[in-house]
């Protein structure tokens, strides 16, 4: 799935709370039936084609994606700079 927010602190925020929400789903779930999702987030710039998204903004939030833990969330050093003193979150 792919999302566009207008704000670097409700992208991070929902995906946090996304999160929240399937770990939560997940414990009412037998082990071998459990999804883990992984969520990248970036700030950048993108276009819209279709109702599709592309560009290199987009690119970056997949490569991020991947590098997150299962049920967690990666963000780039742009995003960073935009949250890290607005959420009362912990980055690593």
């Amino acid at each position: 799935m792919l999302a566009e927010f207008s704000s670097a602190v409700d992208a991070v925020q929902c995906a946090v709370e996304a999160q929240a929400a399937w770990a939560e789903a997940n414990d009412r779930v037998p082990p071998d039936r459990r999804v883990k999702f992984r969520i990248g987030v970036h700030v950048g710039d993108v276009m819209v084609r279709a109702g599709d998204l592309f560009g290199d903004g987009v690119n970056i939030a997949a490569r991020l994606q991947s590098s997150a833990a299962a049920d967690g969330v990666c963000i780039s050093g742009a995003a960073y700079g935009h949250v890290r003193k607005v959420l009362p979150l912990t980055f690593h």
